[in-house]
């Protein structure tokens, strides 16, 4: 089961808006409108703007020979991506952002704790609560925590 980190550094990842290029095992290669954290284990992804993966994948599978393998998959994609002029970005270096973003939010939400900033946010909290009375607070928060990363990832796409 997922951490909360991991589910907050896929709800940012997923926010966004990253498209995905992969290669499996196989040497199979496929695109999707958004990555994520909790895809197939068995594959190499590598992340483009959204609106590019299918591009990319169509000119690699086109690239590659029925059976050729993972590796002339994955050089397939790596020529298709820049002749396409294509940015293609691990997926390892995608999650390592997310982690940096949960992070930055956590340590907001620290910051406001300190300073006793955290008004508002109980006082939603207590509404929300008076309507539903199973709501935890840590749930709350953790929904909180997902919209500023939201915003955050608005911010940093430039969208």
């Amino acid at each position: 089961m997922p951490t909360r980190q991991e589910r907050l550094a896929d709800h940012f990842i997923r926010a966004a808006g990253i498209a995905a290029v992969h290669v499996d095992a196989t040497g199979a290669i496929g695109a999707d409108d958004g990555a994520g954290m909790f895809g197939p284990a068995d594959r190499t992804v590598y992340c483009c703007a959204a609106g590019n993966q299918a591009k990319v994948a169509a000119l690699a599978a086109a690239r590659t020979a029925p059976g050729s393998g993972y590796a002339a998959a994955l050089a397939a994609v790596h020529a298709a991506a820049a002749e396409a002029g294509v940015g293609l970005t691990p997926f390892s270096k995608v999650v390592q952002r997310a982690f940096a973003a949960v992070e930055v939010v956590e340590t907001q939400i620290a910051e406001m704790q300190r300073a006793g900033d955290l008004k508002d946010l109980n006082r939603d909290f207590k509404a929300a609560r008076a309507a539903d009375t199973k709501l935890r607070y840590h749930d709350y928060l953790h929904v909180r925590k997902a919209a500023m990363l939201e915003a955050l990832s608005i911010k940093s796409s430039g969208r």
